[in-house]
């Protein structure tokens, strides 16, 4: 990792590691959409008390230094958006739950203040620790909510579920920590099963997704 001169405007645009994994595969990445994030910048530094008036409010802001792309990044956690979405909020329950029993289930209905109402993509970090309910190892979701639940895991352990609304790139984590289960033969840091597109199931009925179910899997 490394800082960028940010006396000119620069563009320092890379492949995440997923990005190369396509590609060395002979795969097309086929890009949509994308997304820009401001999460390094803070802006408790922009200063309207400076003795040189409103031109100098962000001078901290505008020198501070740049940081390189990074291959690894999955998300980002804060995003740039246009004016209609300024100010809206992503909302959750909670955003930690801690101690859960196997077999545990956890609801997940996020709410978007101050924008139209969307989907959201529901990521897990681990599927040994959670699971979307009534589900294999899938590791994202696509809808308006979903069911967590906590797996039996011989070891203690805790993952993040990633929450972004689908228009607003507006994002939540939670985190989950599940006890340990005397019975289990389960290493939560095991190398994580994954389902095919064929055997993948819907959270909400238990049955394969269908078009306009209101919800789809995801597996990459």
């Amino acid at each position: 990792m490394g800082f960028l001169d940010n006396s000119s405007i620069t563009v320092d645009a890379i492949l995440t590691k997923r990005g190369r994994e396509i590609l060395a595969a002979g795969g097309d990445l086929n890009i949509t959409k994308f997304a820009l994030s401001d999460e390094e910048i803070d802006y408790t530094l922009y200063d309207v008390t400076h003795p040189n008036g409103t031109d100098s409010y962000g001078t901290v802001i505008e020198n501070m230094s740049l940081l390189e792309a990074t291959p690894n990044r999955t998300t980002f956690r804060s995003f740039l958006v246009n004016e209609s979405q300024a100010g809206a909020t992503l909302n959750v329950d909670s955003t930690n739950y801690a101690n859960v029993d196997n077999g545990t289930d956890i609801a997940l209905s996020p709410n978007t203040v101050g924008s139209p109402a969307e989907n959201y993509i529901f990521t897990i970090g681990n599927t040994n620790i959670v699971r979307f309910s009534g589900q294999g190892a899938t590791k994202t979701f696509v809808g308006s909510s979903v069911t967590l639940r906590a797996q039996s895991i011989n070891t203690a352990a805790t993952t993040d579920i990633t929450v972004q609304g689908q228009n607003s790139g507006l994002v939540q984590t939670i985190t989950v920590s599940v006890k340990a289960d005397a019975a289990s033969t389960t290493d939560p840091l095991q190398k994580q099963k994954r389902l095919t597109a064929d055997t993948q199931q819907s959270p909400v009925t238990g049955t394969p997704p269908k078009l306009g179910s209101g919800g789809r899997l995801l597996d990459y």
